[in-house]
């Protein structure tokens, strides 16, 4: 299985190879597209079906680690850079305890995340220490990281003023594409949480003792399976309450029934029958409906009239008492006689201005004395305008008023006070209080008042008229009415049961069919990373009797685990934490998490090794150099450590080229980092040695010095053309292949160098005679003929010469590639 594959793509595609029902589909497609969607699933609603695709199925850019610069930090005191070639390879930075190496080391994930592994969980204590005692001001410490293909170096600083707490620090990061507030503007957060490019003893330690849950999460993260964890959570969420709700309608059946039957009423009897048996909820229903029974006492009948009387709250004719003013109020204000004189007047001026229609301009035909004309006409629309608006407004409040009052007197007339006067039963007063709201005055305002100054009383006298009346009822019930109530809620709890039912049905049958699958999912993209571990446990185990199976995630909630099968001499023995030493376990640890530090699947193409030789004996060096040699095939490794038996295996077993960097530190917290023996002087260390063995026959000797001095001129012009074109932004496959094309010959690898073209194989000899003369020119040449036992004579002075032709070959840029102090 491709591990990159995208997540729901591949859930799609699995559903449809299982054959996985449509209903179960569509709940698993409804919990990983989101909460709101699995409850429109579950409810029959439309979803949108939206599932978000995780970061694991994002492509992503590579980035190399270039440089690291402390100043006033831990233990380096004065600013030091150390720069590290940002390509494939290994480095290795090597010093005493105390020496300020692994203040690098630290710098690197301080700056990137803002926290540290060593203190992490740790106590005030360890946290006011890191600033240096002899320089801590100015305090700062700055990344450069290397965008593959983007000439501009992307860079992360962070400064403390003075009197700053650790955690106060001002950060600013530069890329390419300007300014930023952090990393996260850069997509880069989730990465370094899920891929960790930093590997600590101290985070090692804890990784390898802590819970099994951790380390399950640890290692489970960098799957890219978060959208099945997180789908199996919804479900999970949505499924509590329904079987919740299940659960109740169930055991409130048997209670019921068992409340029921203890009823001395027959509808009782026969619904706790019913409720015994599987419920028949329209049985149960229509024995609710039955009528109360038939009865002839007065005092029973009249009570229950009074229950079920139905009065008007007191808000409710407060507010109609409200309008009813308003709407009077409104009526006298335009008053009616008024409004008669206005309709006359209105009538008037229309048939005066019909008659203007008529007859055109001339003497008014009322008065004889005035004159129509355009200006009287012009006036008389204006003053019938506002006649007809007078008169429609007055016409309005009139209706108003009307509708108010009569809804007055419907309130007043509507009060049906049960017939009946049973000893006992106190309906004097209501009847009495009915009797006097409706002596109601016949003006609006008066009835207004009159609602407002009766209606509470007769609702007084009501409300203590059914409590009586109540208490009557209960009294004389057999317990029917309260028994029914609770029937009543429980068959409305029941009819939603088989609704519930298939809801849960399906959550369960996705939740089972999603944690299957998640898990030979999770498995299968673990195998990679297990079989990396178990390569690089079979390196490090070395002498050890332990051995290694493929690591595997089990579980879910709180018991997953990670199991790492075990065998001892060949005999299984379960677990593998509990047979192993010390410095075994700190294998294991590398061994689990140096794969996550190098997922494909992580922009981060560096990894920083912090203090790895711990507890390990001679035997486990060795392996490890071999692991970190095999890994810097492909990434940037960089490593801190005081053991000097790390840098002394990887050039006793000669396991290719490595850097060594050199720290040590001086009074006042001065740090000095200078280079250790690297390849360009190792191949001349050893040819010069070979060159002045006279035990060994110069013809034998010469060969063989040629072709050191050849590598060693190889690896002068590879360092220039990494260095060059990196900082051009080429991206380092196409500088790999490269490089690998013009090693065919050592002229073309020089004109790669030389000329940035390895085509121009043609011009390097007359460029070495012009610029740098004869010995460089000799030296180039012994190089090429001297491999084939043709340079026999003076070979500690073709050493020589090699190494002049190597110091003058164009140097890199200032600053790249280089240690400075």
């Amino acid at each position: 299985m491709n591990r990159t594959e995208p997540l729901v793509e591949l859930i799609f595609d699995r559903l449809a190879a299982d054959h996985v029902p449509d209903d179960t589909a569509e709940v698993v497609l409804a919990a990983l597209s989101g909460e709101t969607d699995l409850a429109a699933a579950l409810a029959g609603e439309p979803t949108t079906l939206a599932p978000q695709r995780t970061a694991a199925d994002e492509s992503r850019e590579r980035i190399w680690l270039s440089s690291v610069t402390v100043a006033g930090f831990r233990g380096v005191g004065p600013e030091r850079t150390l720069a590290i070639e940002p390509g494939p390879g290994l480095t290795v930075v090597v010093g005493r305890n105390g020496s300020g190496k692994s203040s690098f080391a630290e710098a690197v994930e301080l700056a990137l995340t803002g926290d540290s592994a060593r203190w992490a969980d740790r106590n005030s204590v360890w946290r006011t220490g890191w600033r240096n005692l002899h320089a801590g001001d100015p305090c700062r410490i700055a990344v450069d990281l290397r965008v593959d293909g983007v000439a501009t170096p992307t860079r992360v600083v962070r400064e403390w003023p003075s009197e700053a707490e650790l955690g106060e620090a001002e950060v600013s990061v530069t890329s390419g594409h300007g300014s930023h507030k952090d990393l996260a503007e850069l997509g880069l957060t989730r990465p370094l949480e899920l891929y960790r490019p930093f590997l600590t003893a101290a985070e090692l330690g804890r990784l390898t003792a802590g819970t099994q849950s951790q380390l399950f999460d640890a290692i489970s993260a960098i799957l890219g399976l978060e959208a099945i964890t997180d789908a199996d959570r919804r479900l999970m969420t949505a499924a509590r309450p329904l079987d919740a709700a299940i659960k109740e309608v169930r055991a409130q059946r048997a209670t019921l029934a068992a409340a029921l039957a203890e009823v001395p009423d027959e509808r009782a009897r026969r619904a706790a029958a019913l409720l015994v048996t599987r419920p028949d909820l329209a049985a149960l229903a229509a024995i609710l409906d039955e009528p109360d029974e038939a009865t002839a006492d007065e005092a029973v009948l009249l009570c229950r009239q009074l229950v079920a009387m139905q009065l008007p709250d007191a808000d409710e004719v407060t507010r109609l008492a409200g309008e009813l003013w308003e709407a009077a109020a409104e009526a006298r204000w335009h008053d009616g006689g008024r409004s008669r004189a206005s309709l006359r007047s209105a009538e008037l001026l229309r048939l005066a201005l019909k008659h203007h229609d008529d007859r055109g301009d001339g003497p008014c035909p009322v008065c004889a004395t005035g004159r129509l004309d355009g200006d009287w006409r012009a006036s008389a629309n204006a003053s019938l305008a506002e006649l007809r608006d007078r008169t429609l407004a007055a016409q309005a409040a009139a209706a108003r008023l009307t509708v108010m009052l009569q809804r007055a007197h419907y309130l007043i007339d509507d009060l049906d006070v049960p017939d009946g006067d049973p000893a006992g039963v106190p309906v004097g007063e209501l009847r009495a209080a009915v009797a006097a709201l409706r002596l109601a005055p016949g003006g609006p305002e008066d009835l207004a008042d009159h609602l407002t100054a009766r209606y509470p009383a007769l609702l007084t006298a009501a409300k203590a008229a059914q409590a009586y009346a109540e208490g009557l009822l209960r009294q004389r019930d057999t317990g029917w009415q309260a028994a029914a109530g609770e029937l009543r809620s429980w068959i409305a709890a029941a009819g939603a049961l088989p609704e519930r039912e298939s809801a849960l049905a399906r959550v369960k049958a996705a939740r089972a069919w999603l944690k299957a699958t998640g898990a030979e999912l999770r498995n299968q993209r673990v195998a990679p990373f297990a079989e990396h571990s178990q390569r690089i446990w079979g390196h490090l185990r070395q002498e050890s009797n332990v051995e290694l199976g493929a690591m595997t995630l089990e579980g879910t909630n709180t018991r997953r685990r990670v199991v790492i099968p075990v065998s001892v001499d060949g005999a299984d023995n379960g677990t593998a934490l509990g047979v192993m030493s010390q410095g075994e376990m700190h294998a294991l640890g590398l061994a689990t998490f140096l794969p996550r530090g190098c997922a494909a699947e992580s922009p981060f193409r560096f990894i920083v090794v912090d203090d790895p030789v711990q507890s390990m004996d001679p035997a486990k060096v060795d392996g490890l150099a071999r692991v970190l040699a095999e890994l810097a095939e492909q990434r940037q490794v960089i490593v801190f450590t005081h053991d000097t038996r790390l840098p002394d295996a990887l050039g006793r077993l000669d396991l290719g080229q490595s850097r060594i960097v050199e720290v040590t530190r001086a009074e006042r917290s001065v740090v000095t980092l200078r280079p250790g023996s690297d390849p360009l002087r190792r191949y001349l260390d050893d040819a010069y040695a070979l060159a002045r063995n006279e035990e060994i026959a110069a013809e034998v000797r010469g060969p063989v010095v040629a072709e050191l001095c050849r590598s060693a001129i190889e690896a002068a012009c590879h360092r220039i053309v990494w260095w060059r074109r990196v900082a051009r932004g080429v991206p380092h496959d196409d500088i790999e292949a490269a490089v690998v094309a013009a090693s065919r010959r050592l002229t073309t690898t020089l004109a790669l160098a030389l000329f940035d073209d390895a085509d121009r194989g043609a011009d390097v000899l007359g460029y070495l005679s012009r610029r740098h003369g004869s010995r460089a020119v000799g030296a180039y040449k012994a190089c090429k003929e001297g491999v084939h036992g043709a340079y026999l004579f003076d070979l500690p002075g073709l050493v020589a010469d090699v190494r002049h032709l190597a110091e003058v070959l164009p140097p890199p840029r200032a600053g790249r590639g280089e240690v400075r102090s």
